[in-house]
């Protein structure tokens, strides 16, 4: 099972592709609203345990 950082981590580095692709299009509007996107996946990341069912056990 996943960890939640894991998962963070996952979609930050899919945000940053997003981003990529959307300056490569000249969307800036869409690469700064993903870039807003990232800081809080990125800010969520550095929060979230790095173990399965968020540090629990059972």
């Amino acid at each position: 099972m996943a960890s939640p950082k894991n998962d963070l981590d996952e979609l930050a580095n899919m945000i940053s592709a997003a981003i990529e692709k959307a300056r490569q299009l000249n969307m800036h509007t869409s690469a700064y609203i993903l870039s807003m996107a990232l800081a809080e996946v990125s800010k969520a990341a550095k929060a979230a345990p790095n173990k399965p069912n968020g540090g629990k056990t059972d």
